[in-house]
């Protein structure tokens, strides 16, 4: 009976254009014990043919169509017919080094390892690549660390300049689906929550007992068509609200973590109102308002302070807490001309 040592799934909506790139860097694996898990999120383009055409060539190839419900719930269907020992995400519009989940699988086996995370490539507006090492060699981490991984995750220590220490997206890692199966754990939808990887990341942590980071860099984040603007979208500040909510009460029994996820979310709205700034919204003054008006903010406050955060952060912080609304308008039209 074939029993892949991983299965690799690849949800697939409107990438046509990238998704042979991707499937060769995958049927290529030095790693052959693999199998291939394409899931045609109600694609409106030629990808349904395509993945159908892949599932003829490489008997490896599972093919899902489903009606298109987002990239979280693809990955879920992914999940529900997965039959490997270790699980992969991979982005249908990105590629992977033909040896990656060797050396991965071969990680994890060696060190007895619930998960394995690798170090990526990230592509610039230029077309260069920067290196992303999350760690400089090969690190374990048993199960007492392994909660520190998690909150640096979701955001950095109070006094620490970066918004995180370590990436949240599950792309370049394996996950031991014996976990996952135990616990249940699957990817809320993003029309729900921002960052559906983090959920995800929170409940198999919370439930693993050995992981390793090695600096290796065998996974290529590209930017593609609509990864190459940040558009404002103002539902998600409605959005950001739910992740927070969804990661209190995922985290509420670790001590400070309350901290990281106020901060996660401080970051977010941050991000959120220069990227405002820099739109063509007529409305950029009312949607300031809002966020400074929200009523999560006497809870934040009682429990975050403005020390905790670098300068500029902190300015940010200050003025959206305390309903600085103008000051706050002024502050960002002036800082979008840095960005």
């Amino acid at each position: 009976m074939f029993l892949p040592k991983i299965s690799v799934v690849i949800p697939c909506y409107c990438v046509e254009k990238y998704l042979d790139r991707c499937l060769n860097s995958i049927v290529n694996q030095s790693l052959k014990n693999i199998e291939i898990i394409l899931i045609d999120d109600g694609s409106p383009d030629n990808v349904p043919q395509m993945c159908d055409d892949w599932q003829q060539q490489d008997s490896r190839i599972k093919v899902v169509h489903k009606k298109n419900e987002g990239l979280g719930f693809a990955r879920n269907s992914g999940l529900n017919v997965a039959s490997g020992e270790y699980v992969a995400f991979v982005d249908s519009d990105d590629f992977v080094d033909c040896s990656m989940f060797e050396f991965l699988y071969k990680e994890a086996k060696m060190s007895n390892a619930d998960a394995v995370f690798c170090g990526f490539k990230r592509e610039q507006k230029d077309g260069s690549w920067n290196d992303c090492k999350e760690v400089l060699q090969r690190t374990v981490f048993e199960k007492k660390d392994v909660v520190n991984v998690m909150l640096d995750m979701i955001a950095s220590a109070p006094f620490t300049s970066c918004e995180r220490k370590y990436q949240m997206s599950v792309w370049h890692s394996i996950y031991k689906r014996e976990i996952i199966c135990q616990n249940r754990i699957l990817f809320p939808s993003e029309r729900d929550v921002v960052s559906e990887d983090l959920p995800f990341q929170v409940d198999f942590l919370s439930n693993a007992n050995r992981i390793v980071y090695v600096p290796e860099i065998y996974y290529f984040y590209c930017l593609n068509g609509s990864s190459l603007t940040a558009v404002y979208k103002p539902e998600s500040i409605d959005l950001f609200k739910n992740l927070r909510e969804l990661l209190v009460k995922k985290t509420n029994s670790i001590p400070n973590s309350k901290i990281r996820v106020n901060r996660l979310y401080i970051g977010y709205l941050r991000y959120n109102l220069m990227l405002l700034a820099k739109s063509e919204r007529t409305d950029k003054r009312q949607l300031v308002r809002y966020v400074c008006n929200l009523d999560v903010w006497g809870e934040i406050k009682t429990e975050f302070k403005p020390s905790f955060l670098p300068f500029f952060a902190r300015l940010f912080y200050s003025l959206m807490s305390n309903n600085h609304d103008k000051l706050l308008w002024y502050y960002i039209m002036f800082a979008k001309s840095f960005m």
